[in-house]
């Protein structure tokens, strides 16, 4: 289940694709839709449960998804379809996302600012069904997080 806040479409799009991804083996990771004046951005992050998609995967996601959004027509005028690797700063938009990430480096966005600031970036270090605890760098304080407060999450892997 998807806690953050998503735009209409894509909401849509994550109801009517989830299943289908999940049956295939894979997990949707998280979904972008970007509406542009000429021509909208999808795209679908996917992996396998506990990690590792390999661009094969992709390969075989990709008809299969274009099949779908072909027959179902949920999205309105033209775009473009891109299903992608979530990569290694992956976003976490699922509960069991930031379950997972517990003791790690996340960066969050919020939708509004607090105390002058959008980007938090620290240890995330507890995770409940309302929201998150972040140990923040920037404050060297614990703040926390609504779900509905946060735009975006990613883990910040750190390359050492």
């Amino acid at each position: 289940m998807i806690v953050l806040q998503l735009h209409p479409t894509a909401k849509k799009l994550v109801e009517l694709l989830e299943p289908h991804i999940e049956r295939q083996g894979f997990e949707l990771v998280g979904i972008d839709f970007r509406k542009g004046t000429r021509t909208s951005l999808l795209r679908l992050l996917v992996d396998r449960p506990g990690g590792g998609i390999a661009m094969s995967d992709l390969e075989v996601l990709s008809p299969i998804i274009g099949d779908l959004l072909d027959v179902y027509d949920p999205v309105d005028g033209r775009y473009l379809l891109e299903v992608a690797s979530p990569g290694v700063n992956r976003p976490l938009t699922k509960l069991a996302h930031f379950e997972a990430f517990v003791g790690q480096r996340v960066r969050l966005r919020t939708h509004r600012p607090r105390n002058g600031r959008k980007n938090f970036e620290g240890v995330l270090a507890a995770v409940s069904a309302s929201g998150v605890e972040l140990d923040d760098d920037q404050s060297k304080g614990r703040e926390r997080f609504g779900f509905d407060e946060i735009k975006g999450a990613n883990y910040e892997h750190k390359f050492d």
